[in-house]
């Protein structure tokens, strides 16, 4: 009889230790509902909630880290494992942006384009100027999209394009004839200076000192006449600097070297002001880059 009892003591004590040991492994699987991660350890703990961060990993089996909640000025959208929280971002007035929703400890900032702006991808850098149309607007510019133009009436189209094949033909005629009866050499003229080769020497230095000498609506042209930069793109360098001539005309002349690349910019930008009748402009800069590359070489021969 005492044998009965005390199996039946120690069947209740076991019990106790069941009850302590696994109940509370089974609440937090039932109160971890966002996952776990696997410490260095080989640990399983569950994740930090969204909006914070962690700072201290559990010690046992599927338990409980210690998390912080993220600072200002920083976020974080989901349940991690992260030891920082990631910063928030800005809504950039240069970048055309307002703010949507400011950022909070679960969510970051959200930005939309400023009236009359518009940007195509998800994840935008700068929103761009919507297009005007001269022939009436088809679609309305859209936070997402760029306005839908009419196209211009076939008539016109028409009348046009006959209008300069005619007075392209007449130009043509008039310089042909007059290159026959006026002209017996192909030499240039005696009083004009061909331009002395400068090699191909890289533009970046000099490009502060050419935007000043030719100025805003020279680089402009330049620009334009070139084709490497889109309207949208030109209209956008002279938005990001309002008032500020000069450095509008760096910006376009820069923006021009990078498309252009290193390697024959310097040529480029001398034959195309030679060609739009800029020829005082292009002498002025090509001055600009020989008088520099004498100086360099002055100074390498001193120093031998």
């Amino acid at each position: 009889m005492e044998r009965k009892k005390v199996l039946a003591l120690l069947c209740v004590l076991w019990s106790v230790v069941c009850v302590m040991e696994c109940v509370p492994r089974r609440r937090g699987r039932e109160t971890c509902g966002i996952g776990f991660y696997n410490t260095s350890k080989g640990i399983e703990c569950c994740q930090c909630p969204q909006g914070t961060y962690l700072v201290k990993d559990c010690t046992s089996p599927r338990g409980f880290p210690t998390c912080y909640q993220c600072e200002d000025g920083t976020y974080l959208d989901h349940a991690n494992s992260q030891r920082k929280c990631e910063l928030c971002s800005t809504c950039s007035e240069s970048e055309n942006k307002v703010k949507k929703s400011p950022c909070s400890l679960s969510s970051n900032t959200v930005c939309n384009c400023k009236d009359g702006h518009y940007c195509e991808t998800e994840e935008c850098k700068v929103c761009h100027h919507c297009s005007t149309c001269d022939f009436g607007v088809k679609v309305s510019c859209t936070p997402t999209s760029d306005t839908q133009c009419n196209e211009n009436p076939t008539a016109l189209v028409v009348v046009s394009v006959f209008v300069v094949c005619l007075i392209a033909g007449l130009v043509v005629i008039f310089f042909w004839k007059k290159k026959m009866f006026c002209f017996k050499s192909h030499e240039p003229p005696e009083n004009v200076q061909v331009l002395e080769p400068l090699g191909d020497p890289d533009l970046e230095p000099f490009l502060p000192q050419i935007a000043e000498i030719l100025g805003f609506k020279v680089v402009r042209s330049v620009v334009m006449h070139s084709g490497l930069l889109s309207k949208a793109n030109i209209d956008n360098k002279v938005y990001d600097h309002p008032g500020d001539a000069n450095e509008q005309a760096y910006q376009l002349l820069w923006a021009w070297y990078q498309k252009h690349g290193i390697e024959g910019a310097c040529k480029q930008l001398c034959d195309t002001l030679t060609e739009m009748n800029m020829r005082v402009q292009a002498e002025k800069v090509h001055n600009l880059i020989k008088t520099r590359q004498s100086s360099k070489e002055e100074g390498q021969n001193g120093h031998i």
